[in-house]
């Protein structure tokens, strides 16, 4: 009678294992915030665009657009500041170097308290505290989440279904030997 309930529990817990494991597996998705920049009188929107160590990038190209369309281009100048005249309240995003930003500019007088009076674009390399893995990857006992090797945790967290499978036959193998043995009595 023992090993029967000794026998459902670990069933039980195999179970509660994988059906748990999608939900630990999915990672939230970071959405980039939507900076509130305030135009100033007669639609004009600055910026500077600096390297990841804060350099500014002069001569770099700056486009606006707003619903993938072009909507101005400009060039920046010695100290990274670029300026766009004639523009009207809404979404926009900003291309430059390293990428695109996302900003709702706010018609004179009509933004929000805490929207900035011009945008700082930050391109170029990451600035990357901790370890370098370099090209090949990283050893499999110091990779981030998501990163190549992961160790033996990562592979688990990869293969949930062979995990409770290895954890359930562990469980089942030693019951079943130990209710094979012969009875005492003839």
């Amino acid at each position: 009678m023992k090993i029967v309930i000794a026998q459902r529990v670990a069933a039980v817990v195999a179970c509660v294992g994988m059906v748990a494991q999608p939900a630990l597996a999915t990672t939230p998705v970071a959405v980039p915030a939507i900076a509130d920049i305030a135009l100033a009188e007669g639609g004009l929107f600055t910026g500077k665009v600096v390297n990841a160590q804060g350099a500014p990038l002069t001569t770099s190209a700056v486009s606006l657009q707003q619903a993938g369309n072009e909507v101005a281009s400009t060039v920046t100048d010695e100290q990274g500041v670029f300026a766009v005249q004639g523009l009207r309240g809404g979404l926009y995003q900003v291309v430059s170097e390293g990428g695109v930003v996302s900003y709702r500019l706010w018609a004179p007088n009509t933004a929000p308290p805490a929207a900035n009076q011009s945008a700082l674009i930050v391109t170029g390399d990451e600035i990357v505290n901790g370890q370098y893995c370099g090209p090949a990857g990283c050893p499999p006992a110091s990779c981030p989440p998501g990163g190549r090797g992961a160790g033996v945790l990562g592979w688990m967290r990869e293969h949930p279904i062979l995990v409770a499978a290895g954890i359930a036959t562990a469980i089942a193998v030693p019951l079943a030997l130990a209710d094979d043995d012969d009875p005492a009595s003839p």
